[in-house]
């Protein structure tokens, strides 16, 4: 299976030449950056939970040798590397498999749709009370009668959704003293410029609903649908006072059905400076849950709403926005849920500010390809009953079977 991956990702991915792009500031290394590369990327196929844990696995002679070649790091090497490793690189290489994916039509639409949909949201991967870097940013916690200081790392991140397989496209620290839209600014400037005209839109929660961020994110090209949530805001009581005069639209779906009012040109955000549009979906649907040992049926109403702000002379239809809205989830769950239950996400690798950014990045790759890999490439009988973690446990017996010389043409 592992030299069936090797083959599939030099022939479709051209592997070896994303790991021209894999570099660091070490001068005169014995051990490559590229060598360094594929030990991270491999432990994460393998879902290894510590740099120490893949170390023990390399000093197993003939075991690592065929992925990695003669010169194996070891975690002290590794971490010294990451420390010092180019995150432009790492960024490269994920643009260029999210514009390959999307060349080989690798993305299946979860809906009808013509549109790219990203969602941009903030997660909290590690933390800790007593160890700390000149990145992590601080709360106070009363534990007891005792006021303590503890240490964590939030990053924000942008992930393409309404798709599958999830593709993560890029990663941004949020930095003390800063908030997480100041963060998510910085990364959509970024994904704009190594990403032109690859995002359509952007759905977020209510936090982005901020007059100064949707303008910047509306010079950059992109769309919004954001989640409007506070009932005091002028906005969200004009379009109240609205949706009781205005027609509705009912529309039937396989859970249950919603009903969809469409209201535009509200002028009660000045700060804009812009008219907006807000949609409000009333959603009536069975949810099918387990309750004292029981399968049973229970009825939901969920009321949402949505700023919707694009560019000028786009339009997208209403049922269209309110997909949108909910295909932000996909980065809770295809994303952030999936990493970190089966990936080891929220498990800080080395506790430097590069080196966390370099591992998210690396992870990210391999979440990606392994998963196009699985889905794509094996068969339908090979993949019957087996979820993805079957995958990284047939990889790991191909590497304690060892009997190869090299997966590569030339170990780096």
């Amino acid at each position: 299976m592992l030299a069936r991956f090797t083959r599939y990702l030099e022939r479709h991915w051209d592997f070896r030449g994303m790991l021209l792009h894999a570099c660091d500031s070490r001068q005169d290394a014995y051990i490559t950056s590229a060598t360094v590369f594929l030990g991270v990327f491999g432990m994460d196929a393998l879902r290894l939970g510590s740099i120490n844990e893949l170390e023990s696995q390399l000093a197993w002679p003939g075991r690592w040798e065929p992925w990695l070649g003669k010169h194996k790091p070891s975690a002290d090497t590794i971490g010294y590397s990451l420390d010092r490793y180019d995150l432009a690189g790492l960024r490269l290489m994920l643009a260029y498999v999210g514009k390959a994916a999307k060349r080989k039509k690798v993305f299946r639409r979860l809906y009808s749709d013509s549109y790219w949909v990203a969602a941009v949201d903030g997660i909290e991967t590690q933390k800790s009370r007593k160890r700390c870097c000149d990145r992590c940013c601080t709360r106070e916690l009363k534990v007891g009668d005792e006021i303590i200081i503890e240490y964590y790392h939030r990053e924000v991140v942008i992930q393409l959704v309404g798709v599958t397989p999830a593709l993560n496209l890029d990663v941004e620290p949020v930095l003390p003293g800063e908030t997480e839209v100041a963060a998510a600014l910085r990364l959509l400037i970024r994904v704009r410029q190594t990403l032109p005209r690859f995002i359509d839109v952007l759905t977020m929660d209510a936090l982005y609903l901020q007059a100064p961020f949707v303008t910047q994110a509306l010079e950059l090209g992109y769309g919004r649908v954001i989640v409007l949530k506070n009932e005091e805001r002028d906005l969200y009581q004009d379009a109240d006072g609205l949706f009781q005069t205005t027609p509705s639209e009912r529309i039937a779906r396989a859970d249950g059905q919603v009903q969809l009012w469409d209201v535009d040109g509200l002028t009660s955000w000045p700060q804009l400076g812009r008219p907006v549009r807000v949609v409000r979906a009333l959603e009536d649907t069975l949810v099918h849950e387990r309750v004292a040992r029981k399968w049973t049926y229970r009825q939901v109403i969920r009321d949402w709403r949505w700023a919707v702000i694009f560019p000028e002379g786009r339009k997208p239809p209403t049922e269209l926005i309110s997909l949108w809205g909910h295909a932000r989830w996909d980065e809770e769950t295809r994303g952030f849920g999936e990493l970190t239950r089966y990936w080891h996400l929220n498990h800080c690798y080395r506790h430097h500010p590069n080196a966390i950014l370099a591992c998210r990045l690396i992870l990210f790759l391999a979440f990606f390809l392994t998963t196009v890999f699985f889905d794509r490439n094996l068969k339908p009988a090979l993949r019957q009953g087996k979820a993805r973690l079957h995958l990284a446990l047939l990889l790991a017996d191909d590497l304690a079977k060892g009997g190869v010389k090299s997966f590569w043409a030339q170990p780096p």
